[in-house]
């Protein structure tokens, strides 16, 4: 089953067919989105991409092709004084370029591909790039994750809550209810020279017909974060790199969700949700005991209060404080949290994405 997407009307052909029958294997393994490259050789005779402009400092001519699936941007300047400054940038999607959607996350083979198509289709435009002293700018790689973003959300939470400026976006839902008007989607963190994002990827496979739960895992590596971790592999930052050396990809994507996310968010949970947790179940149960002393009603309620005063990551973490504090009542408390906050349970789900993420 196919479903036709109109195109640009400037490439091989005028319609790019989807393949809506998608292949899990292409979706869920780590590789390669956007990909942007500098330091390339370009060659055009027509003029039909290219703008000038003219101020009292420079003469620039600008060469730009802009389309869904790739970006090439060739800007020349000559300025009064003689000196001369040129800027080429080639920011391209293999998997746009080879499927006309982005799910799949792109392996070496679709990358070399994707090149070749591309070089062909801008041949077809009058346009030679030669690529053969490419380096890498920015790369951005993936992981998608069968569950829904919902599902995974706090266990995404906790591995994101030690990220330098963290932001969550939502969405409007057009619920009534007022704390079911938004719902959250995407998880962002910036580390400056790197960017991790998590959010919902399941919409835009709905988009192609196709009923998947994707929650999808992105970095964005700069030049200085990718040149760095190359160097320390005794490599470099060249397109030919990743080429003839694709395992740098997942080693990178791996080695910054292992030590940026994961680890961090287990010291968190470690370090100050359970020690927060122990706390104001101590503190409960202090106030009460103390209120029973001067003749006052004991509270009811111990973990709705820790569920709204606290982060209970785990149900677990509660049976815990029970066989620590109050074990002669551990079987009946064991119960009543089992019977109603089991819906706490994020061990599980994060057991299961570092599974996904590691076993890869």
């Amino acid at each position: 089953m196919c479903k036709l997407q109109e195109g640009s009307g400037k490439g091989l052909a005028e319609w790019r067919y989807i393949n809506v029958n998608l292949d899990a294997s292409k979706i869920f393994r780590i590789g390669i989105d956007w990909l942007t490259l500098y330091n390339f050789e370009i060659s055009y005779n027509s003029n039909l991409y290219i703008t000038e402009r003219v101020t009292e400092e420079f003469y620039q001519e600008k060469f730009l092709l802009d389309e869904p699936s790739y970006t090439l941007d060739s800007t020349t300047r000559l300025y009064a004084d003689g000196k001369e400054t040129n800027f080429k940038n080639l920011r391209l999607n293999p998997n746009r370029i080879l499927n006309g959607h982005n799910v799949y996350n792109s392996r070496v083979d679709e990358l070399k591909q994707a090149l070749l198509v591309l070089i062909e289709e801008l041949k077809q435009k009058g346009i030679d790039l030669n690529l053969s002293e490419a380096k890498i700018k920015d790369v951005e790689i993936n992981l998608n994750i069968n569950k829904p973003f919902l599902e995974l959300k706090e266990a995404l939470e906790l591995i994101f809550v030690s990220t330098p400026h963290l932001k969550k976006i939502s969405r409007y839902t057009g619920n009534k209810s007022y704390r079911s008007m938004f719902q959250d989607e995407t998880l962002l963190g910036n580390y400056s020279s790197s960017l991790v994002t998590a959010y919902d990827k399941t919409e835009e496979s709905k988009k192609l017909d196709v009923e998947l739960d994707i929650t999808r895992l992105e970095w964005r590596f700069l030049n200085k974060t990718f040149s760095y971790f190359a160097k320390s592999k005794e490599l470099n930052n060249s397109l030919n790199t990743i080429l003839t050396n694709f395992s740098l990809i997942d080693e990178i994507f791996i080695h910054n969700t292992r030590t940026r996310l994961i680890e961090k968010g287990i010291h968190h949970l470690e370090r100050n949700l359970k020690v927060n947790l122990e706390r104001e179940f101590i503190a409960f149960k202090k106030a009460n005991k103390l209120g029973k002393e001067l003749g006052k009603k004991e509270k009811r309620g111990v973990y709705r209060y820790l569920e709204e005063k606290c982060w209970i990551f785990d149900y677990s973490f509660l049976i815990e404080l029970v066989d620590k504090y109050d074990k002669p009542h551990k079987t009946r408390e064991t119960k009543t949290i089992t019977k109603s906050f089991s819906n706490h349970n994020n061990l599980e789900k994060l057991n299961y994405l570092m599974e996904f993420i590691f076993n890869h």
